[in-house]
């Protein structure tokens, strides 16, 4: 079991189109604590399934940091999450359409879900249908074009205001609801109790299957029927455990579908656990955090570090250096 400590949600009070609390992208871990163990460089430190930093739920703060950190430094995410994303300065230009670029934050995107624009409270949907969408994807690339034809006269598709007004005045703000991230679909794969485990009540993936999607939807099925959501807790989603509300028999099967993020590329896994490690080793040899100390004829210089260093360099082809506005 874990006391990992999970990334939480944004509450912005800002109602989207929809009516649902905005979302925001929050951090996730990249590598679980098990595979962390089994890292070469881990080894050098001693770390095993046996520490207390294992045991105890530090080891997996740890890597939530060091997965967070890799975002900061890659100025996007990686995990599958679904947000809203909002870019003000829009304009219509209903008397000379044209298709409009809207560069996302994050890539590769799974789908657009919806695009409204709004003009001060109210909201104009563009339509992303397969069968009438006005859209062109570049998944791959993390933007999309649209031709944002809007009424003219105010009267039609619900524009609130004529749409002659958003072409010489940027008041329109774009919202995009989309899914992004690099997580891999699994169907009905089997949970069992974790090792030293015994109430019949909580039940873990496999190693290489875990990392599960927060936002994303899960379900738990018994015997191949479906469980209420109501009848367990995904305790946590970066071990992949649910625990039940009461015992189940012995000779259940109990399976789960879900989103894993154990897909991520290599690098991204790779420069987590250095930066992990650069962490375990700044807090016990240098906890204060100083830059260098010196002791007589004695001297040592901190620093980023090499590991640092060299989680950098191979996050240097992942950063985002796409432009942010329309």
């Amino acid at each position: 079991m874990s006391n990992t400590i999970q990334s939480g949600t944004v509450e912005t009070g800002l109602i989207t189109p929809t009516g649902t609390k905005k979302m925001l992208a929050v951090d996730s871990s990249y590598v679980t604590k098990d595979e962390f163990v089994n890292y070469s460089y881990a080894t050098g430190l001693g770390i095993t399934s046996s520490s207390t930093i294992y045991s105890s739920g530090e080891l997996d703060r740890i890597l939530l940091r060091a997965s967070g950190e890799v975002n900061r430094i890659c100025r996007r995410f990686f995990d599958t999450q679904t947000i809203d994303e909002t870019k003000t300065g829009f304009r219509a230009q209903p008397f000379n359409p044209q298709l409009t670029t809207v560069v996302l934050k994050n890539r590769p995107y799974r789908k657009v879900n919806s695009i409204y624009i709004q003009v001060l409270k109210w909201f104009i949907q563009v339509d992303t249908t397969s069968a009438n969408s006005y859209l062109q994807e570049f998944p791959d690339l993390g933007y999309y074009k649209i031709v944002p034809l809007l009424s003219s006269s105010g009267g039609g598709v619900g524009s609130p205001i004529p749409a002659a007004i958003l072409d010489k005045v940027a008041l329109g703000v774009l919202w995009t609801n989309y899914t992004f991230g690099y997580g891999t679909t699994i169907t009905s794969e089997t949970l069992t109790q974790p090792t030293g485990t015994t109430d019949l009540k909580t039940y873990q993936a496999p190693i290489g299957l875990r990392l599960w999607a927060k936002s994303q939807t899960i379900t738990v099925y018994k015997n191949s029927v479906l469980v209420s959501s109501s009848a367990y807790t995904v305790t946590d989603y970066a071990n992949g455990i649910i625990k039940f509300n009461n015992v189940v028999l012995i000779t259940d099967v109990i399976t789960a579908s879900y989103i894993s993020n154990e897909s991520v590329p290599f690098d991204i896994k790779e420069a987590t656990m250095l930066l992990a490690c650069h962490q375990i080793g700044q807090g016990g040899s240098n906890p204060l955090g100083m830059d260098s100390f010196s002791i007589q004829t004695y001297s040592a210089n901190f620093g980023k570090g090499k590991l640092y260093e060299k989680a950098v360099e191979m996050l240097k082809p992942y950063v985002n250096r796409l432009p942010k506005i329309i």
